[in-house]
């Protein structure tokens, strides 16, 4: 279950890691690097200064600790309330706290801070536009993220025109890269305009591993497993200590390649770059549950957490809640998933988080809504159309084992809903129509998703068997003007050479519809003559002698002939004194087979 699932992020306890005094340069070399619990250690030291405030802000944001992050741009803003760097780092924070309107303000009072030196423009258009960028998130949508693009496309034509030693590769690099970064956050699943900053970014500054490693996860996305970890190889071979791409290589080999063998190297190298701290034992916890020791991983991640407190790595949760459901205790693993939630960078959950988070609450009865929610969240999380399928479809089955249909149906009618048309299939269909709706006895939306494959598959006997199956309960007066119509469709159908039900099936099913039919044309609508067209087809297409033998004496009281040819407008008469003229189809009447 954890499977591709942990992704690593270094977090140290904030200790003084350092025996020498480290400017702020090595703080922001840190921060570039991926170590952000470095990065901390070193900057607090200077946070009096503006531009070290930011930085270190920058490391908490990346660290999930953002209240400590807005502590330090508050502070920082008091002294010194111009700051155009601060005013972008407090916009980013309140982006976080869902407040875009405050947000949007604090953005451009940066701006409206700009000098006129167009290298000075340039940083504080990158501070805004990575600000924005960086805590925009395709779920909750808050902040408007072409105005990142705008404004990280200005900084890049400043740069651009810059000459000599203005042009600064790194600022250069930065830019495009934060560009190619807003760009996949505004047009999601669209990765092509991206790739092309990131590889100018590469070209203009080729240490610059973030844009490398921001390209592999466009490889990822794509589930093209080979350029990802090509992608991952590369950006380390730019920074050997580039934290995040050996994080993801340790992850990948680990739990999707399921060598522990390959990952460790990767594991040596990040706890020699990390800073002292209980949080580094999670190697061992992982190594536990990939030994399927999974009390011990319990055991390990508790001890972490119990030592590191507020700054436990939120990896650490989420290793205890997956060995707590290995271990056949689901319902206490929701605390824990609820911390990781709570802690983990929005930008660094993925969309199996959320099937945990909804295997978690599955348990807990009155939890239901919020589950469904946790999926839909999941699917809006991954940017690829199979990624979204399969993580719907994990969880409409999860409902549909659980006997619960009707939550099964809203997961299975998601899958149509984001499915290209043209790459919808039968299976949608029949899962969300039968196994979620009408199991559920929501006929009426089981009929929308049964009239919907009719249309979209005509040659399908139980688009049409189920749109009147489901119409037949929830407009049985026809007072909708839908059931009859379903019903002449139906025996339309299985008259037509597009029908292949086995030739008994196939009458059965037009005795009983017809049946059915002349039931509600003589007891509601009072239409004797439209109920007698219907007794004749039901008469014609009855092979019990008792039925027939009832139907033949409605047929008489109604002034009729028994085994007079149907007329048209109750199905072609196709059928008659027993001979069925289509061709058999491997199905029955007791049930949806298909």
């Amino acid at each position: 279950m954890m499977k591709k699932a942990i992704r690593l992020l270094a977090l140290g306890v904030l200790v003084n890691a350092g025996v020498y005094a480290q400017s702020v340069e090595d703080g922001v070399k840190a921060y570039y690097n991926g170590n952000y619990a470095s990065a901390v250690s070193i900057l607090e030291k200077h946070a009096d200064k503006a531009d070290a405030a930011y930085w270190l802000a920058e490391s908490y944001y990346e660290l999930g600790k953002n209240a400590q992050a807005d502590a330090v741009i508050s502070k920082a803003l008091a002294a010194k309330p111009a700051d155009p760097y601060l005013l972008a780092a407090k916009g980013q924070l309140l982006i976080a706290e869902k407040k875009g309107a405050e947000a949007q303000q604090q953005f451009n009072a940066a701006l409206n801070a700009l000098g006129k030196d167009d290298v000075e423009k340039a940083k504080v258009l990158n501070a805004v536009g990575f600000a924005l960028a960086r805590a925009y998130n395709n779920i909750d949508r808050v902040g408007d993220i072409n105005f990142a693009v705008a404004k990280l496309t200005e900084a890049k034509n400043l740069v651009m025109n810059l000459k000599g030693k203005k042009r600064d590769p790194k600022l250069i690099a930065s830019i495009y890269t934060n560009l190619a970064d807003a760009t996949l956050k505004a047009n999601p699943g669209e990765g092509s305009a991206a790739f092309t900053y990131y590889q100018e970014a590469l070209e203009t500054e080729p240490s610059f591993a973030l844009a490398e490693y921001r390209k592999s996860k466009i490889f990822k996305s794509q589930n093209n497993v080979d350029l990802y970890i090509q992608s991952l190889e590369k950006a380390i071979a730019a920074n050997p200590s580039f934290l995040p791409a050996l994080e993801d290589l340790y992850e990948y080999y680990a739990f999707s390649a399921g060598d522990l063998n390959k990952a460790k190297p990767y594991g040596d190298k990040i706890l020699s770059l990390l800073p002292p701290s209980p949080n580094n034992e999670y190697f061992k916890g992982v190594a536990a549950y990939f030994n399927k020791n999974y009390s011990e991983a319990i055991n390990i991640g508790k001890n972490i957490i119990a030592q590191a407190r507020e700054q436990t790595n939120p990896l650490v949760y989420k290793l205890v809640a997956y060995s707590l459901i290995e271990n056949k205790d689901t319902a206490s693993a929701i605390p824990y998933v609820e911390d990781y939630f709570k802690t983990q960078v929005k930008d660094n959950i993925v969309p199996k988080d959320y099937s945990l988070k909804a295997t978690a609450y599955s348990t807990t009865p009155g939890k239901e809504a919020e589950v469904v929610q946790t999926y839909l969240d999941a699917a809006a999380a991954d940017t690829s159309i199979a990624g979204k399928v399969e993580i719907l479809s994990n969880g409409a089955k999860m409902f549909a084992d659980a006997g619960k249909s009707a939550l099964a149906g809203e997961l299975y009618a998601k899958i149509l809903e984001i499915k290209p048309s043209d790459k919808h299939t039968i299976n949608d269909y029949f899962y969300a129509g039968y196994t979620g709706f009408y199991k559920a006895g929501e006929y009426e939306k089981a009929w929308k998703i049964f009239d919907a494959a009719r249309n979209r598959f005509p040659k399908w006997n139980y688009g049409y068997m189920l749109a009147y199956a489901s119409s037949k309960i929830f407009d049985s007066t026809n007072a909708q003007n839908i059931m009859v119509t379903d019903g002449d469709r139906y025996i339309a159908f299985l008259q037509s050479p597009d029908d292949t039900t086995e030739v008994a099936a196939k009458r059965g099913e037009i005795f009983k519809t017809a049946a059915d039919l002349a039931i509600y044309s003589a007891n509601v609508k009072k239409d004797n003559e439209s109920a007698l067209k219907y007794l004749q087809l039901a008469y014609n297409n009855a092979d019990n002698p008792t039925a027939k033998e009832q139907i033949a004496q409605y047929i008489k009281a109604l002034g009729g002939t028994p085994g007079a040819p149907t007329a048209p407008g109750t199905g072609a008469d196709s059928t008659q004194n027993g001979a069925a003229t289509a061709p058999a189809r491997n199905s029955s009447s007791s049930g949806p087979k298909r």
